[in-house]
């Protein structure tokens, strides 16, 4: 095995997921939220799998898989506990070029699903390769009580920074000669370049206290002067 963690941008992809069971429940919820078309077919629905149905935020073929089913699908899923369906799923999906999952089935998948502790923007992947379910889900537990209003907070707040620095780069690149396509927009000899280390070292004490006493507003101003963006631009030195 060689997988290889990353987060997809699921958008408008358009998904196949083989089952209506209680395992496809489990699928939907997640694709439905990120964004997905999804498309299921089974020849019977559990109630709650059917809500998304009707809700008009899933499509169904009222009927078993059948050859030729995932042309045109960007992803499969499949959430059978029939072993030969996996298996044709999988193999007519990986024939296609398509990346395909099956659960609880790692001969017949492509990727695997981390088990995900999730608040807010802030989402934490836990895997064991496929091997240990009851271990990513002990982890997944513990990770969700680490993930605090303290946490969530933070993770507001540099998204809410990193947009100001983010108009304050443009700012600086209309003037310079040096300007780069982004990522990185700046020089490195910019001196209102700040380093990535750097947002590391103002995640400190005092923006931690800051936010566990709720004081949003002040973190802010803190993590701003820290990081001197609240200074004029400044000017690199001219060779």
């Amino acid at each position: 095995m060689g997988y290889y963690p990353i987060f997809v941008e699921m958008q408008g992809r358009s998904v196949l997921l083989v089952g209506g069971g209680h395992v496809a429940l489990e699928k939907i919820g997640k694709l439905v939220q990120s964004g997905a078309r999804v498309t299921v077919v089974a020849p019977a629905l559990i109630e709650e799998v059917r809500t998304f149905i009707d809700r008009g935020e899933a499509a169904w073929q009222p009927r078993p898989f059948a050859a030729g089913d995932t042309a045109g699908f960007e992803v499969v899923m499949v959430a059978t506990d029939n072993g030969a369906v996996n298996t044709a799923v999988a193999d007519e999906a990986r024939a296609n070029g398509i990346w395909v999952n099956a659960a609880d089935d790692l001969n017949n998948c492509d990727f695997i699903l981390p088990s995900l502790a999730t608040r807010g923007t802030i989402a934490i992947a836990i895997s064991t390769g496929g091997t240990s379910p009851a271990l990513a889900r002990w982890l997944r537990e513990r990770m969700e009580a680490f993930l605090s209003d303290e946490v969530v907070a933070l993770g507001d707040l540099l998204a809410e920074v990193r947009r100001e620095v983010r108009v304050r780069d443009r700012e600086c690149a209309a003037t310079c000669d040096r300007t780069q396509s982004p990522p990185p927009l700046l020089c490195k000899e910019c001196p209102n370049r700040i380093a990535t280390d750097r947002w590391q070292e103002v995640i400190d004490s005092e923006v931690q206290a800051l936010l566990g006493r709720g004081e949003y507003a002040e973190a802010k101003a803190h993590l701003v002067a820290t990081l001197g963006i609240d200074q004029p631009l400044l000017a690199r030195a001219r060779e």
